[in-house]
């Protein structure tokens, strides 16, 4: 899938360039922030998932979630929360494992953090500089992955009877038209978008499971007017032979259409299942971490995080 610099790397990092050292406005001590999240309670050393991104050379660690009796759960926490968390889970020397997809976990290093703040913003999430040492060579000069406080977690080894390319996109094509007929989508119209098809090992069978996507090639970047489509369907092997096990389909203006794309496939919460974590984005707009679980036979958004740095609420911003 096309990757490059991600939509989730890029906006990020124009958000950084726009940090200054104003002094913030200061919200209730007793607050938790974000609104509307449960307190994540700390004592209990819960598992902490980690968003890596940015320059390959100097890369930057953000939490996102955490792993609570096996649920994955979003952070909230009051700001002397956020702070203690910083302390316990991203001081320097701090040594956690990161995950490359499809490759084996490499380790990375907390080096310092990044002391910020955001103009009209009075609670931020902690960041730290970081660096990675990666199992095999990474020539890509950005980096996106997933780490987590927990032990590392080895990739899956492939299972079940490998089906050739021309197989897999005969197949991949004709559950995504399928898929697409939800949405309204003619099958030629999404021919007329970019094609990706490929097996991930998940756990979810066992055999792998079927990943396919049919993108605008544009979908990275703002632009007004007209329509769109977008399909991205994971399928897997039952008794029927691989049907569509999870479905996002859509078409309608550009300026609305949701667009989702692979990040990473990982067991963090040891169920034998991977999490599947997708990013999810609109043209001109930040984007989401959704993280998927397989659950009575099919693919379900269990958690989703919206990627701003920035803690308040949209009222609160100013």
């Amino acid at each position: 899938m096309p990757r490059a610099t991600t939509k989730l790397t890029a906006v990020i990092l124009l958000s950084a360039a726009a940090c200054e050292k104003s002094k913030p406005a200061k919200n209730s001590a007793d607050v938790i922030v974000p609104e509307g999240v449960a307190a994540l309670d700390l004592a209990g050393k819960p598992q902490i998932l980690f968003q890596i991104f940015g320059d390959r050379e100097s890369p930057l660690m953000m939490p996102i979630a955490a792993i609570v009796k096996g649920a994955i759960k979003p952070i909230g926490l009051t700001l002397s929360g956020w702070k203690q968390l910083d302390a316990q889970y991203m001081a320097a020397g701090t040594k956690y494992p990161f995950h490359v997809e499809g490759g084996d976990p490499g380790e990375l290093t907390v080096t310092h953090d990044t002391a910020y703040s955001l103009p009209g913003c009075s609670a931020v999430k902690p960041i730290a500089v970081v660096q990675l040492a990666f199992k095999t060579p990474h020539a890509d000069p950005t980096v996106e992955f997933l780490a987590s406080s927990g032990a590392a977690v080895p990739p899956r080894p492939e299972s079940g009877k490998l089906m050739t390319s021309a197989d897999i996109e005969k197949l991949a094509r004709r559950i995504g038209h399928a898929a697409g007929m939800r949405a309204n989508l003619s099958p030629a119209e999404l021919d007329s978008l970019d094609f990706h098809a490929r097996m991930i090992a998940t756990g979810a069978s066992r055999a792998p499971t079927m990943l396919i996507s049919f993108i605008d090639p544009n979908s990275g970047s703002a632009r007004g007017g007209g329509w769109t489509g977008h399909v991205f369907v994971l399928a897997d092997s039952g008794a029927n032979g691989y049907e569509a096990t999870y479905i996002h389909a859509v078409k309608g203006d550009a300026r609305t259409v949701e667009f989702q794309r692979l990040v990473n496939h990982v067991d963090f919460n040891e169920d034998g299942t991977d999490e599947i974590i997708v990013e999810a984005w609109k043209y001109g707009s930040g984007s989401d971490l959704v993280v998927l679980s397989f659950k009575a036979g099919r693919w379900q958004e269990v958690l989703r995080v919206r990627q701003e740095w920035c803690l308040d609420s949209p009222k609160d911003k100013k």
